[in-house]
Protein backbone atom coordinates (compact mmCIF):
# COMPACT_ATOMS: atom_id res chain seq x y z
CA UNK A 1 0.00 0.00 0.00
CA UNK A 2 1.29 3.35 -1.01
CA UNK A 3 1.20 5.78 2.29
CA UNK A 4 3.84 8.22 0.78
CA UNK A 5 4.01 12.08 0.51
CA UNK A 6 3.02 13.41 -3.16
CA UNK A 7 6.00 15.36 -4.43
CA UNK A 8 5.99 19.41 -3.82
CA UNK A 9 5.16 21.39 -6.68
CA UNK A 10 7.56 21.80 -8.83
CA UNK A 11 8.14 24.06 -12.35
CA UNK A 12 5.15 24.13 -14.36
CA UNK A 13 2.84 23.00 -11.60
CA UNK A 14 4.00 19.10 -11.90
CA UNK A 15 5.40 17.50 -8.84
CA UNK A 16 8.88 17.67 -7.66
CA UNK A 17 11.30 18.28 -4.64
CA UNK A 18 13.00 21.29 -3.00
CA UNK A 19 9.58 23.49 -2.90
CA UNK A 20 8.72 25.64 0.57
CA UNK A 21 8.00 23.52 3.39
CA UNK A 22 4.50 25.50 3.99
CA UNK A 23 3.31 25.15 7.57
CA UNK A 24 0.37 27.23 8.18
CA UNK A 25 -3.21 26.68 8.66
CA UNK A 26 -4.73 24.46 5.82
CA UNK A 27 -7.58 26.30 4.18
CA UNK A 28 -9.32 24.84 1.55
CA UNK A 29 -10.16 27.76 -0.53
CA UNK A 30 -6.85 29.10 -0.18
CA UNK A 31 -5.71 25.58 -1.87
CA UNK A 32 -8.22 26.06 -4.41
CA UNK A 33 -7.08 29.51 -5.26
CA UNK A 34 -3.26 28.42 -5.54
CA UNK A 35 -4.13 25.67 -7.42
CA UNK A 36 -5.77 28.10 -10.02
CA UNK A 37 -2.92 30.37 -10.16
CA UNK A 38 -0.34 27.69 -10.68
CA UNK A 39 -2.21 26.08 -13.55
CA UNK A 40 -4.35 29.18 -14.97
CA UNK A 41 -7.03 26.70 -14.46
CA UNK A 42 -10.76 28.21 -13.03
CA UNK A 43 -13.10 24.94 -13.93
CA UNK A 44 -13.19 22.53 -10.93
CA UNK A 45 -15.99 20.37 -12.37
CA UNK A 46 -19.24 19.38 -9.97
CA UNK A 47 -19.03 21.61 -6.74
CA UNK A 48 -19.42 18.40 -4.57
CA UNK A 49 -15.78 18.27 -3.86
CA UNK A 50 -16.11 21.34 -2.46
CA UNK A 51 -17.46 20.12 1.04
CA UNK A 52 -15.34 16.86 0.36
CA UNK A 53 -12.10 19.13 0.51
CA UNK A 54 -13.28 21.32 3.36
CA UNK A 55 -13.99 18.31 5.54
CA UNK A 56 -11.00 16.40 5.18
CA UNK A 57 -8.99 20.19 5.89
CA UNK A 58 -11.05 20.42 8.83
CA UNK A 59 -10.38 17.02 10.14
CA UNK A 60 -6.55 17.14 9.47
CA UNK A 61 -6.23 20.79 11.21
CA UNK A 62 -8.90 19.45 14.10
CA UNK A 63 -8.38 16.30 14.47
CA UNK A 64 -4.90 14.29 13.10
CA UNK A 65 -2.38 16.32 15.58
CA UNK A 66 -0.10 17.24 12.24
CA UNK A 67 3.95 17.95 12.89
CA UNK A 68 5.30 20.73 10.61
CA UNK A 69 6.22 18.61 8.22
CA UNK A 70 2.60 16.25 8.34
CA UNK A 71 1.12 19.68 7.85
CA UNK A 72 3.44 20.93 5.09
CA UNK A 73 3.07 16.99 2.91
CA UNK A 74 -1.17 17.41 3.40
CA UNK A 75 -1.33 20.37 1.98
CA UNK A 76 1.12 19.33 -0.90
CA UNK A 77 -1.14 16.36 -1.57
CA UNK A 78 -4.46 18.40 -1.39
CA UNK A 79 -3.03 20.76 -4.46
CA UNK A 80 -1.43 18.20 -6.23
CA UNK A 81 -5.23 16.90 -6.24
CA UNK A 82 -6.45 20.12 -6.83
CA UNK A 83 -3.98 20.90 -9.98
CA UNK A 84 -5.04 17.05 -11.43
CA UNK A 85 -8.45 18.06 -10.78
CA UNK A 86 -8.28 21.64 -12.63
CA UNK A 87 -6.38 19.88 -16.00
CA UNK A 88 -8.99 16.82 -15.98
CA UNK A 89 -11.60 19.45 -16.58
CA UNK A 90 -9.90 21.26 -19.25
CA UNK A 91 -9.79 18.38 -21.43
CA UNK A 92 -11.92 15.90 -23.27
CA UNK A 93 -11.92 12.17 -21.86
CA UNK A 94 -9.60 10.00 -24.46
CA UNK A 95 -11.73 7.16 -25.48
CA UNK A 96 -11.06 3.52 -23.31
CA UNK A 97 -11.07 0.80 -25.18
CA UNK A 98 -9.38 -1.91 -23.12
CA UNK A 99 -11.20 -4.80 -21.73
CA UNK A 100 -12.98 -4.77 -17.98
CA UNK A 101 -10.23 -4.43 -15.28
CA UNK A 102 -8.53 -6.72 -13.09
CA UNK A 103 -9.22 -5.58 -9.49
CA UNK A 104 -7.26 -6.76 -6.74
CA UNK A 105 -9.52 -6.34 -3.34
CA UNK A 106 -9.22 -7.14 0.18
CA UNK A 107 -7.71 -5.92 3.79
CA UNK A 108 -4.34 -4.33 3.71
CA UNK A 109 -1.24 -6.55 4.08
CA UNK A 110 -3.19 -9.34 2.00
CA UNK A 111 -0.68 -9.98 -0.31
CA UNK A 112 -1.94 -7.53 -3.09
CA UNK A 113 1.37 -5.88 -3.91
CA UNK A 114 3.07 -9.05 -4.42
CA UNK A 115 0.78 -10.60 -6.75
CA UNK A 116 -0.14 -7.35 -8.43
CA UNK A 117 3.79 -6.96 -9.39
CA UNK A 118 3.68 -10.63 -10.40
CA UNK A 119 0.37 -10.39 -12.19
CA UNK A 120 1.81 -7.32 -14.28
CA UNK A 121 4.63 -8.91 -15.84
CA UNK A 122 2.03 -10.49 -17.95
CA UNK A 123 1.96 -8.32 -21.50
CA UNK A 124 -1.32 -7.45 -21.51
CA UNK A 125 -2.15 -6.96 -17.63
CA UNK A 126 -1.50 -3.60 -17.64
CA UNK A 127 -0.77 -2.17 -13.94
CA UNK A 128 -0.18 2.02 -13.83
CA UNK A 129 3.19 2.79 -12.38
CA UNK A 130 3.63 4.93 -9.57
CA UNK A 131 5.05 7.50 -11.47
CA UNK A 132 1.63 7.57 -13.86
CA UNK A 133 -0.58 7.89 -11.03
CA UNK A 134 1.49 10.81 -9.41
CA UNK A 135 1.02 12.61 -12.22
CA UNK A 136 -2.12 10.95 -15.05
CA UNK A 137 -2.60 14.09 -17.01
CA UNK A 138 1.34 15.66 -17.88
CA UNK A 139 1.32 19.33 -17.13
CA UNK A 140 2.21 21.99 -19.43
CA UNK A 141 6.17 22.23 -20.46
CA UNK A 142 6.74 18.71 -18.66
CA UNK A 143 7.81 15.13 -20.41
CA UNK A 144 7.56 11.93 -18.90
CA UNK A 145 11.39 12.33 -17.95
CA UNK A 146 10.32 14.51 -15.84
CA UNK A 147 7.10 12.73 -14.54
CA UNK A 148 9.82 9.71 -13.86
CA UNK A 149 12.52 11.99 -11.65
CA UNK A 150 9.67 13.66 -9.55
CA UNK A 151 8.12 9.84 -8.95
CA UNK A 152 11.80 8.90 -7.98
CA UNK A 153 11.99 11.69 -5.42
CA UNK A 154 9.00 10.57 -3.83
CA UNK A 155 10.22 7.18 -3.20
CA UNK A 156 13.55 8.91 -1.77
CA UNK A 157 11.45 11.09 0.01
CA UNK A 158 9.73 8.71 1.70
CA UNK A 159 12.49 6.25 2.33
CA UNK A 160 14.64 9.06 3.58
CA UNK A 161 11.78 10.39 6.11
CA UNK A 162 10.06 6.81 7.00
CA UNK A 163 11.96 4.06 6.61
CA UNK A 164 10.08 1.54 8.41
CA UNK A 165 7.22 2.69 5.97
CA UNK A 166 9.33 1.77 2.80
CA UNK A 167 10.08 -1.34 4.22
CA UNK A 168 6.72 -2.41 4.99
CA UNK A 169 5.60 -1.12 1.55
CA UNK A 170 8.81 -0.90 -1.15
CA UNK A 171 7.76 0.87 -4.00
CA UNK A 172 9.94 2.41 -6.51
CA UNK A 173 8.85 5.25 -9.55
CA UNK A 174 8.14 2.41 -12.26
CA UNK A 175 6.83 0.10 -10.42
CA UNK A 176 2.52 -1.35 -10.24
CA UNK A 177 1.40 0.84 -7.85
CA UNK A 178 -2.11 1.28 -6.03
CA UNK A 179 -4.40 3.42 -7.47
CA UNK A 180 -5.70 5.02 -4.52
CA UNK A 181 -3.83 8.62 -5.87
CA UNK A 182 -6.90 9.08 -8.57
CA UNK A 183 -9.57 9.04 -5.51
CA UNK A 184 -7.63 11.83 -4.07
CA UNK A 185 -9.07 14.08 -6.89
CA UNK A 186 -12.40 13.87 -5.31
CA UNK A 187 -11.17 14.47 -1.89
CA UNK A 188 -12.84 10.47 -1.18
CA UNK A 189 -10.12 7.85 -0.31
CA UNK A 190 -10.30 5.80 2.62
CA UNK A 191 -6.37 5.56 2.81
CA UNK A 192 -6.17 9.04 3.48
CA UNK A 193 -9.04 8.98 6.38
CA UNK A 194 -8.18 6.07 7.96
CA UNK A 195 -4.95 4.79 7.47
CA UNK A 196 -1.94 7.61 6.15
CA UNK A 197 -3.89 10.92 8.76
CA UNK A 198 -5.62 10.12 12.01
CA UNK A 199 -9.10 12.10 10.99
CA UNK A 200 -12.43 10.17 12.17
CA UNK A 201 -15.02 12.71 11.46
CA UNK A 202 -14.14 12.12 7.58
CA UNK A 203 -13.36 8.52 8.22
CA UNK A 204 -16.88 8.07 9.51
CA UNK A 205 -18.48 10.49 6.63
CA UNK A 206 -16.91 8.67 3.87
CA UNK A 207 -18.51 5.38 5.22
CA UNK A 208 -21.77 7.24 4.00
CA UNK A 209 -20.65 8.22 0.93
CA UNK A 210 -21.64 6.69 -2.75
CA UNK A 211 -18.57 7.13 -4.36
CA UNK A 212 -20.06 6.48 -8.26
CA UNK A 213 -18.80 10.03 -8.74
CA UNK A 214 -15.69 9.54 -7.27
CA UNK A 215 -14.85 6.30 -9.41
CA UNK A 216 -15.99 8.07 -12.79
CA UNK A 217 -13.29 10.73 -12.37
CA UNK A 218 -10.95 7.83 -11.43
CA UNK A 219 -11.84 6.15 -14.73
CA UNK A 220 -11.24 9.41 -16.66
CA UNK A 221 -7.46 9.71 -15.19
CA UNK A 222 -6.93 5.75 -15.88
CA UNK A 223 -8.13 6.81 -19.64
CA UNK A 224 -5.98 9.92 -19.97
CA UNK A 225 -2.59 7.46 -18.54
CA UNK A 226 -3.99 4.93 -21.02
CA UNK A 227 -3.69 7.66 -24.18
CA UNK A 228 -0.54 8.82 -22.89
CA UNK A 229 1.20 4.90 -23.01
CA UNK A 230 -1.43 2.92 -24.40
CA UNK A 231 -1.71 -0.66 -24.07
CA UNK A 232 -1.80 -4.05 -26.31
CA UNK A 233 -4.84 -4.03 -28.08
CA UNK A 234 -7.61 -6.56 -26.01
CA UNK A 235 -5.36 -5.83 -22.81
CA UNK A 236 -6.92 -5.27 -19.80
CA UNK A 237 -6.22 -2.83 -16.68
CA UNK A 238 -4.88 -4.28 -13.30
CA UNK A 239 -5.83 -2.50 -10.39
CA UNK A 240 -5.59 -2.73 -6.82
CA UNK A 241 -6.31 -0.29 -3.74
CA UNK A 242 -7.72 -1.22 -0.07
CA UNK A 243 -9.54 1.95 -1.00
CA UNK A 244 -11.87 0.14 -3.31
CA UNK A 245 -12.65 -2.14 -0.09
CA UNK A 246 -15.71 -0.02 1.79
CA UNK A 247 -17.21 0.91 -2.31
CA UNK A 248 -16.73 -2.03 -4.43
CA UNK A 249 -20.69 -1.51 -5.83
CA UNK A 250 -19.65 2.49 -6.89
CA UNK A 251 -16.35 0.87 -8.55
CA UNK A 252 -18.46 -2.05 -10.41
CA UNK A 253 -21.28 0.52 -11.36
CA UNK A 254 -18.14 2.75 -13.00
CA UNK A 255 -16.16 -0.29 -13.66
CA UNK A 256 -19.07 -2.49 -15.44
CA UNK A 257 -17.78 -6.02 -15.61
CA UNK A 258 -14.97 -6.28 -13.58
CA UNK A 259 -13.59 -9.50 -12.47
CA UNK A 260 -11.86 -9.23 -8.66
CA UNK A 261 -9.40 -11.18 -7.18
CA UNK A 262 -10.58 -11.42 -3.60
CA UNK A 263 -7.26 -11.73 -1.36
CA UNK A 264 -7.97 -13.30 2.66
CA UNK A 265 -5.51 -13.43 5.38
CA UNK A 266 -6.26 -14.75 9.09
CA UNK A 267 -7.66 -12.38 10.50
CA UNK A 268 -5.90 -11.88 13.73
CA UNK A 269 -2.44 -11.54 11.69
CA UNK A 270 -4.26 -9.37 8.92
CA UNK A 271 -5.11 -6.57 11.67
CA UNK A 272 -1.97 -6.98 13.56
CA UNK A 273 0.10 -6.35 10.07
CA UNK A 274 -2.59 -3.55 9.50
CA UNK A 275 -1.87 -1.81 13.00
CA UNK A 276 1.81 -2.05 12.09
CA UNK A 277 1.00 -0.28 8.71
CA UNK A 278 -0.83 2.43 10.25
CA UNK A 279 1.38 3.50 13.07
CA UNK A 280 4.16 3.83 10.59
CA UNK A 281 2.19 6.02 8.60
CA UNK A 282 0.70 8.37 11.04
CA UNK A 283 4.25 8.10 13.01
CA UNK A 284 5.17 10.50 9.49
CA UNK A 285 2.79 12.83 9.61
CA UNK A 286 2.14 13.45 13.64
CA UNK A 287 4.37 13.58 16.74
CA UNK A 288 1.11 12.04 18.77
CA UNK A 289 0.49 8.75 17.74
CA UNK A 290 -1.91 6.95 20.01
CA UNK A 291 -1.29 2.89 19.10
CA UNK A 292 -3.95 1.70 21.44
CA UNK A 293 -6.39 4.32 19.48
CA UNK A 294 -5.24 2.55 16.09
CA UNK A 295 -5.71 -0.95 17.86
CA UNK A 296 -9.30 -0.12 18.37
CA UNK A 297 -9.94 1.52 15.04
CA UNK A 298 -8.45 -0.72 12.92
CA UNK A 299 -10.06 -4.19 14.49
CA UNK A 300 -13.44 -1.98 14.16
CA UNK A 301 -12.57 -0.67 10.75
CA UNK A 302 -11.35 -4.21 9.68
CA UNK A 303 -14.63 -6.21 11.01
CA UNK A 304 -16.60 -3.38 8.60
CA UNK A 305 -14.80 -3.73 5.94
CA UNK A 306 -15.10 -7.41 5.59
CA UNK A 307 -18.60 -7.20 6.28
CA UNK A 308 -19.01 -4.85 3.17
CA UNK A 309 -16.45 -6.90 1.02
CA UNK A 310 -18.15 -10.50 1.79
CA UNK A 311 -21.66 -9.02 0.92
CA UNK A 312 -20.24 -7.63 -2.22
CA UNK A 313 -18.34 -10.80 -3.28
CA UNK A 314 -21.31 -12.90 -2.79
CA UNK A 315 -24.23 -11.54 -4.16
CA UNK A 316 -25.03 -13.35 -7.43
CA UNK A 317 -24.35 -10.66 -9.89
CA UNK A 318 -20.82 -10.71 -8.89
CA UNK A 319 -20.00 -14.09 -7.73
CA UNK A 320 -19.22 -15.60 -10.97
CA UNK A 321 -16.59 -12.48 -11.68
CA UNK A 322 -14.19 -13.31 -8.26
CA UNK A 323 -11.73 -15.52 -7.72
CA UNK A 324 -10.29 -16.23 -3.96
CA UNK A 325 -6.67 -16.52 -2.95
CA UNK A 326 -5.10 -17.22 0.11
CA UNK A 327 -2.33 -15.31 1.59
CA UNK A 328 -0.86 -18.42 2.99
CA UNK A 329 -1.29 -20.51 -0.27
CA UNK A 330 0.33 -16.65 -2.51
CA UNK A 331 3.54 -16.60 0.19
CA UNK A 332 3.96 -20.37 -0.08
CA UNK A 333 3.49 -20.58 -3.70
CA UNK A 334 3.59 -17.36 -5.50
CA UNK A 335 4.37 -18.41 -9.17
CA UNK A 336 1.55 -21.28 -8.58
CA UNK A 337 -0.96 -19.01 -7.17
CA UNK A 338 -0.22 -16.53 -9.94
CA UNK A 339 -0.82 -19.01 -12.58
CA UNK A 340 -4.09 -20.17 -11.21
CA UNK A 341 -5.02 -16.60 -11.17
CA UNK A 342 -3.87 -16.10 -14.64
CA UNK A 343 -5.56 -19.80 -15.77
CA UNK A 344 -8.74 -18.21 -14.10
CA UNK A 345 -8.80 -14.97 -16.42
CA UNK A 346 -7.94 -17.21 -20.03
CA UNK A 347 -4.38 -16.04 -20.03
CA UNK A 348 -1.42 -18.30 -20.14
CA UNK A 349 1.69 -18.27 -18.35
CA UNK A 350 5.10 -19.15 -20.70
CA UNK A 351 8.22 -19.95 -20.01
CA UNK A 352 9.47 -16.05 -20.52
CA UNK A 353 7.13 -14.80 -18.04
CA UNK A 354 7.69 -17.52 -14.96
CA UNK A 355 11.44 -16.19 -15.61
CA UNK A 356 10.38 -12.75 -15.09
CA UNK A 357 8.51 -14.13 -11.82
CA UNK A 358 11.67 -15.33 -10.69
CA UNK A 359 14.09 -12.71 -11.01
CA UNK A 360 11.52 -10.57 -9.48
CA UNK A 361 11.04 -12.92 -6.42
CA UNK A 362 14.65 -12.86 -6.17
CA UNK A 363 15.32 -9.60 -6.17
CA UNK A 364 12.39 -8.57 -3.88
CA UNK A 365 12.22 -10.78 -0.66
CA UNK A 366 9.40 -10.29 1.27
CA UNK A 367 10.11 -7.94 3.44
CA UNK A 368 10.41 -7.91 7.26
CA UNK A 369 7.60 -6.79 9.25
CA UNK A 370 6.77 -7.12 13.49
CA UNK A 371 2.91 -6.62 14.04
CA UNK A 372 2.44 -4.85 17.01
CA UNK A 373 0.20 -6.55 18.71
CA UNK A 374 1.28 -5.55 22.65
CA UNK A 375 1.69 -1.78 21.71
CA UNK A 376 -2.05 -1.29 20.05
CA UNK A 377 -3.73 -3.27 23.00
CA UNK A 378 -3.83 -6.30 20.58
CA UNK A 379 -4.79 -10.13 22.27
CA UNK A 380 -2.04 -12.46 21.10
CA UNK A 381 -2.71 -13.86 17.41
CA UNK A 382 -4.77 -17.25 17.08
CA UNK A 383 -6.03 -19.12 14.51
CA UNK A 384 -9.09 -17.76 13.35
CA UNK A 385 -9.82 -17.55 9.81
CA UNK A 386 -11.21 -14.40 8.34
CA UNK A 387 -15.41 -14.53 8.74
CA UNK A 388 -17.05 -15.66 5.60
CA UNK A 389 -20.45 -14.06 6.79
CA UNK A 390 -20.71 -10.84 8.13
CA UNK A 391 -22.44 -12.03 11.56
CA UNK A 392 -19.43 -13.91 12.33
CA UNK A 393 -17.33 -11.04 12.90
CA UNK A 394 -17.51 -10.10 16.53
Amino acid sequence: MNTGPAPRPGPCGNGGGGGTTHTERLDGEELRAEAVRLTGLADFGAPGHRAALNLLVSALETEARLSPAGRAEARDTLLRALRTRLRLHAMPVPPMRQEPPVVLIGLPRTGSTLLHRLLAHHPTLRAPRLWELLEPITPPGAGVGDLVADAERHVADLTGTAPDLARIHPTGANEPEECEHLMNTDFRNSVLGLISYRVPSYAAWLATQDLTAAYALHRAQLAHILARRPAPAGSRLLLKSPSHLWHLPALDRVHTGARFIVLERDLDEAIGSVCGLVSAARRKRSDAVDTIEIGRDMTAATHAALSRMYAFTTDPSVADRCLTVSFTDLVADPDGTARRVLDWLGLTAGDALRRRWHDHLSGNPRPDHVHPRAACGLPPAGTRPAPRDPQEAP
